[in-house]
Parts: structure tokens; C-alpha cells; sequence
């Protein structure tokens, strides 16, 4: 699909002798970024295959080699990251090269120029996603432990009644009404309320059975009309959804959050196969956390427990965004390949195998909390998802 995109951009902006000439530009530090790259990797893997080579040792030096080897490793892997970081700048001083040759020379101002611009920036953020990954990003569902800011308020609280000044337009008014008031029929029309009125009252009774009617009314239209004024003015439960995690964390990202996801999904997955509540704590909430309670005390009392291992951890998909409770409400999947092995106290497999692998889908059901923390330090902690409720299942054995 990808591919098929950039080949319609690349059709028209292909069409402009200038634009070849830009994309004959761009298509060197590219190549020069796949050579250098798959020279890093050749260069990585050796290294890797030279150190993982039996070397023969003296008992006495053994403590030594095994430093030498890990500072070896450390070495390389800053000099892979120093690599990519390279790689990805060689290919943006290109793209700022080739941008500079096609602003204002692509499509000759017929509304080419912007595809242009697209693809490029659509190579430059695909190439920095793949080379240069994001490290910042952290858990979104674990509580956070450490000191947050004072919330009492120890000001002064005494008050103070201070007199507001009139405007001149209130004194001319007030002026105005003081000489009018002295007049009957203008004093009763000052006093005189309309919801008092006879007429008033009867309308009032033609209106309320009129939207009787129009509520308890069957006919297709009214449904028709319903429904288009819900869509025109409240909008999709999701839209609804995703509005109120904005209100509660304008810098949400959905990339960002599939990724913190990810990073959480290993920590609460082993958790929950050694049956350690004190760590579940810190990310699920207190339903979902008496539910695991009697699970785990189920497996106690059988004297039994399950390999926490984890072989992998699939890609998380968003499945629905809804609200609940006036909370956002989001539904994440992932699965996970693990070992299907169950033991009892003394040790023996019971049930599956020691070598025995399956798939296992897990369903989260995320709750945003209300408001951010405030560190100590002034830090605002974005509001975290507390896991709510947890499925799993449709085991499938593949070893």
C-alpha cells in the first residue's frame, strides 16, 4: 500500500525535468544510506560472531576475559547507535538538499509542489522512525511512587468587602428609573413578569404537548431527523472519547500510546503468571486486582504454578474507543508467545511441557484517571490508564 502511494506521487512529480533531476539527487544519499547501513550490520554481526567464538582460557584470567568481553560489547553498541545516528543525518542533509532544488520548481506552481513536499517528508519520517527510535517513552499504566507537589494552600484567606463602582451608564439608568418609577402604569409594567401571564402559561401547555408527540412519535422521519441532529452536534462515541482524553491530556498521542502499551504488556504479563500482586498494583485497578486475588489463591490452595516465561510480544491494536462512566474507555490487544507449562510443588509438569509453546491473546480495557500529577519538582505527570479489566484466551499451541 505504501509503495503504491509513492508511486502515484512520484508519477506527477516525475513529469518536470527539474523534478528527475531532484530525484536522481535524493536517490544518492539513499544509496549511500543503504550501503552504509548494510555495511554497520555486516560489521555488527562479525563482531558479534567473533565474540561469541570459543576462545580457549586460563582459570586464573577467566574474570578478566569476561570484562574484556563486556566492555567490548558496550563498545559496540554505542558505536551502532553513533552509526544510525550518522546514517540518519547523511540522509537529512540530503532531503534538506533535494527540498531546496524542488521548492518552487515541481509541478511549475500547477499544485505540484506540495506533493513534493510530502513525499519528502514522508521518506525523512519513515527513515528517523526506523533508525532512530524513540527513547523516551515510558509506562502509562504504572502509578507514580515518587513525591508530588503540596496541594494545601497556606495563604491568607481572610476577606475583604470591597464596593464596586458604578459605570455612568448604570447611574444615567438608575437616574432614568427612580424618575419613572413615580408613574403607575409605568411602576406596574416595571413589576409586571410575563411567565405570571395567562398567555404565557397556555403557550407554555401548547409547547409541552407538542414535544410530547414529536418524542413518542414512531414515524420514520422523526427517527431520520434524530438521528442526523445526534451525528451533527454530539458526533461519534469515539470522537466523544478521544475529545475528553484531549481535554484531560493535550499532548495524547495514539502512536505513542500503543508503545507505552507495549512497554507495560511484558512487565504485567509476567507479573501475572508469577502471581505477584504487589507488582499488579501499581497498574491495574482494584477490581481487576480482586479478581486476580481469588485466581491466584485458587492456584495456592492446588499447590500448582504456571512458567512465567515469555518468549515474544506482538504489535498492540487499538480495538475500540469508547466512554464509560464518563471515562475514557480504551480496548488494546496483543499477544504473546509463552510457555504452556504447569506445575506442582515438588516440581513436576503437570500439565503441558518444559518445550511446549503457545500463542496467547491478551485484552486490556484501559480507564483514563481524571487529572495529571505534579511532581515535586513541577513536573505535570500526564493522567495514567489504569487497567480495569484484563481477558485472555483462544490459546493455540505452536510447538
Amino acid at each position: 500500500m505504501a509503495s503504491q502511494m509513492h508511486h502515484k506521487l512520484l508519477i506527477p512529480l516525475a513529469s518536470n525535468v527539474h523534478a528527475q533531476r531532484a530525484l536522481f539527487a535524493l536517490a544518492q544519499p539513499l544509496a549511500y544510506l543503504g550501503t552504509a547501513h548494510a555495511r554497520a550490520l555486516s560489521t555488527t554481526r562479525c563482531g558479534l560472531n567473533e565474540q561469541h567464538k570459543p576462545e580457549v582460557t586460563q582459570a586464573s584470567t577467566s574474570g578478566s576475559s569476561q570484562q574484556q568481553q563486556q566492555q567490548q560489547y558496550q563498545q559496540e553498541t554505542a558505536s551502532s547507535s553513533d552509526q544510525s545516528q550518522n546514517l540518519y543525518n547523511s540522509f537529512k542533509a540530503g532531503y534538506e538538499h533535494v527540498k531546496s532544488k524542488t521548492a518552487g520548481v515541481a509541478g511549475g506552481g500547477s499544485g505540484q509542489e506540495p506533493v513534493a513536499k510530502r513525499l519528502l517528508q514522508t521518506l525523512a519520517k519513515d527513515l528517523r522512525e526506523v533508525l532512530l527510535p524513540a527513547q523516551d517513552i515510558s509506562s502509562a499504566t504504572r502509578a507514580y511512587t515518587g513525591p508530588v507537589a503540596s496541594t494545601t494552600y497556606d495563604g491568607p484567606t481572610a476577606l475583604v468587602l470591597a464596593r464596586q463602582q458604578a459605570t455612568g451608564w448604570q447611574k444615567t439608568w438608575d437616574t432614568v428609573q427612580e424618575k419613572l418609577s413615580g408613574i403607575p402604569l409605568v411602576s406596574k409594567l416595571l413589576n409586571l413578569r410575563v411567565t405570571d401571564t395567562a398567555a404565557y402559561k397556555k403557550g407554555q401547555e401548547i409547547v409541552e404537548d407538542i414535544k410530547d408527540k414529536y418524542e413518542t412519535s414512531d414515524h420514520p422521519v422523526v427517527h431520520k431527523v434524530e438521528d442526523i441532529k445526534a451525528r451533527m452536534f454530539t458526533g461519534s462515541e469515539a470522537s466523544r472519547a478521544m475529545r475528553e482524553i484531549r481535554v484531560r491530556d493535550p499532548s495524547f498521542d495514539m502512536n505513542r500510546f500503543v508503545q507505552s502499551v507495549k512497554l507495560d504488556a511484558p512487565v504485567v504479563v509476567r507479573a501475572f503468571l508469577k502471581h505477584d500482586l504487589e507488582a499488579l498494583s501499581q497498574h491495574c485497578g482494584p477490581e481487576l486486582l480482586e479478581r486476580f486475588t481469588g485466581i491466584f489463591k485458587h492456584f495456592d490452595e492446588q499447590g500448582v504454578f504456571e512458567d512465567p516465561s515469555i518468549l515474544f510480544i506482538g504489535d498492540v491494536e487499538i480495538v475500540e474507543v469508547r466512554l464509560m462512566d464518563d471515562d475514557p474507555f480504551i480496548i488494546a490487544q496483543f499477544h504473546c508467545q509463552q510457555l504452556k507449562c504447569t506445575r506442582d510443588k515438588f516440581g513436576n509438569v503437570i500439565d503441558g511441557g518444559a518445550n511446549q509453546i503457545q500463542r496467547v491473546y491478551y485484552f486490556w480495557g484501559l480507564q483514563q484517571e481524571r487529572s495529571p500529577v505534579v511532581t515535586a519538582e513541577g513536573k505535570v505527570v500526564a493522567p495514567r490508564w489504569v487497567i480495569k479489566d484484563m481477558m485472555w484466551q483462544s490459546m493455540l499451541a505452536l510447538v
